[in-house]
């Protein structure tokens, strides 16, 4: 396991969740959590030098540093924490492959999310604790009932970034489909920060989503999405039909904190306002004003 040091190679501190953002966090987490929950964090030490076939992990300490401190506010959660390089022989059995994941287990259920769970995702990730802890999602009494039919595993990947205003309804809505059904196999890639990864899955607009290989653009609603999943298992190459795709252009971290300071000018040179509720880490705390 890794050690505890949450130092960045240049020596600069990484950076946490505020005392208040985990005191309102804490108050959510009683409220929702139930049985327990273990969060395995996988994270890899930053290189000096630039690979390009492998994306860096500018974010590792500052999830590990979230992690930690959201674990210190309920009982419930757990953290192991594993090394890629490190455990190479346990990662590869364990099939992660990209620096961060966060893998979340909780009632027979596991749910992966590669990438920092930051931003506007935060809300979806608490909502994920949630579901793997207490079994009981918000969906239809139908979708469940579909949900619990699938006989066969089924792979599901959810491409997203903390950007756009749809990404975190896919996560929210893809987490309560994988607990409701053991079948499901869902993996969330947080993608603005992994620009490689991202230009090797041909990503131009997020959400993008991969069911069993079958590539859909955009969200969804519930009744579409649980029909488009049976639809593929089925074999039916027929697309279930929305009224619109809602989808934003994919933007990757530099090329965000590029527009940021275009737009800081006419600010009145100020940084960009961040998003309300968000903290000084870049966490968005759901509930804030």
């Amino acid at each position: 396991m890794t050690t505890d040091s949450t130092e960045k190679p240049d020596g600069a501190e990484s950076t946490g969740i505020s005392k208040q953002d985990q005191a309102q966090l804490a108050g959510i987490l009683r409220e929702r959590l139930q049985r327990p929950v273990g969060l395995d964090v996988w994270t890899r030490a930053e290189s000096k030098l630039a690979r390009p076939d492998r994306d860096g992990c500018e974010h590792c300490d500052d999830l590990l540093q979230a992690t930690r401190d959201l674990v210190s506010l309920h009982p419930a959660l757990s953290i192991t924490l594993y090394d890629l390089d490190e455990h190479a022989d346990r990662a590869e059995q364990a099939g992660v492959k990209h620096a961060p994941t966060t893998i979340i287990r909780g009632g027979g259920r596991s749910i992966r999310f590669t990438g920092y769970w930051a931003g506007m995702l935060l809300s979806p990730f608490l909502d994920v604790l949630s579901f793997a802890s207490t079994l009981n999602t918000p969906v239809d009494p139908a979708t469940r009932a579909a949900l619990e039919a699938i006989e066969q595993r089924v792979e599901i990947d959810l491409l997203v970034t903390p950007f756009d205003p749809y990404s975190a309804h896919m996560v929210q809505l893809l987490g309560a489909f994988a607990i409701e059904s053991r079948q499901l196999r869902l993996h969330v890639y947080e993608l603005s920060e992994l620009p490689i990864l991202a230009g090797q899955r041909s990503l131009t607009e997020v959400p993008a989503m991969s069911i069993a290989g079958r590539r859909f653009n955009g969200a969804w609603d519930e009744q579409p999405l649980i029909e488009q999943i049976g639809r593929v298992i089925a074999g039916d190459e027929q697309p279930v039909g929305r009224d619109r795709v809602l989808a934003t252009p994919y933007v990757n971290m530099e090329e965000a904190r590029r527009i940021a300071a275009a737009q800081a000018p006419a600010l009145g040179a100020q940084p960009p306002p961040k998003p309300s509720g968000a903290s000084a880490a870049g966490l968005y705390v759901p509930g804030r004003d």
